[in-house]
């Protein structure tokens, strides 16, 4: 995960460190990560579901990785969404939509990164969508959201996100009404029916909801607009329908990157301490990974 990495002062690399950055160990070490999503927490659904579902948790992480500068806060993070989305992919088959809504983060967040032009993806991804279900019309609201952020440091960005958030709409729209005068396709386009989260499952959602609520309002002044309207929203939403548990995990997973855990983790007192440890996260997930593997 490469970032703009501030220079620690009296720092001092462990035997650890040294060696894992002689074998790439950061890459290896994410590389684990998305191993064991793949077959420890999508791992109950086909295989091929399971890629889906796991290059969602990529995007995310493509979102996630300028404004996180440890691996193991943002690998918990990625943890912390798939674990959301769990039931989604393997009891709604929703993997495919969870990969769109992981493009969709992505493509937004480095819009605020100033990569506005990964933003003109939107379309494509909204017409894919549009074929597959409903649920790209609350992707839609959350890249609505995105246009209260006024950009006052790049004049004119904004009403090109508005152009790009219209023609998205207008494509998805297109897609829909195709599907819809499609003869021959399976029914289910609109959720017939409330997939409900499990018991164990609400009291996750319920201690995720809380904590976005209390981190909202901690740095309301210091997030956009967008960090502060999505979480409020899918938040709300989370435990009506595990595929709306899904979006959430997402949308928090951002809200926790752009306030606790970069603010904590980025101070002088707190941050060479996240530093060694990352360097043997790198280890241990990849055991976790090879275990999960070879020997589960």
């Amino acid at each position: 995960m490469e970032t703009d990495e501030p220079v620690l002062i009296n720092y001092i690399r462990g035997p650890v460190e040294v060696y894992g950055r002689r074998m790439k160990m950061e890459y290896i070490g994410m590389a684990s990560v998305f191993v064991v999503i793949a077959v420890l927490i999508y791992g109950g659904a086909p295989w091929q579901r399971s890629v889906v579902a796991t290059i969602g948790s990529f995007f995310l992480f493509l979102g996630l990785k300028k404004k996180n500068r440890d691996h193991l806060m943002c690998s918990f993070l990625l943890f912390m969404a798939a674990a959301l989305a769990r039931p989604a992919v393997l009891v709604a088959d929703w993997a495919l939509p969870l990969l769109l809504f992981g493009a969709t983060v992505f493509s937004l967040e480095r819009y605020i990164e100033k990569r506005p032009s990964q933003v003109y993806v939107l379309p494509v991804v909204f017409a894919v969508w549009g074929w597959v279900d409903g649920f790209w019309l609350l992707a839609l609201l959350f890249a609505i959201a995105y246009l209260f952020h006024p950009r006052d440091d790049r004049p004119g960005w904004r009403k090109k996100l508005g152009f790009t958030i219209a023609g998205a709409a207008a494509a998805g729209g297109i897609t829909t009404v195709l599907h819809l005068t499609s003869s021959g396709l399976p029914t289910g386009y609109w959720p017939s029916e409330r997939l409900a989260p499990g018991p164990t499952h609400l009291i996750f959602i319920a201690v995720l909801v809380l904590a976005s609520l209390v981190i909202v309002a901690s740095y309301w002044r210091r997030i956009i607009a967008p960090h502060r309207i999505n979480p409020l929203v899918f938040g709300a939403l989370a435990p009506w329908d595990i595929r709306l548990t899904a979006m959430f995990g997402m949308v928090a997973a951002v809200l926790f990157a752009a306030t606790v855990f970069r603010h904590s983790i980025d101070s002088d007192r707190a941050r060479p301490f996240f530093k060694h440890a990352e360097w043997h996260f790198f280890w241990w997930v990849l055991a976790l990974a090879v275990w999960a593997v070879f020997f589960r």
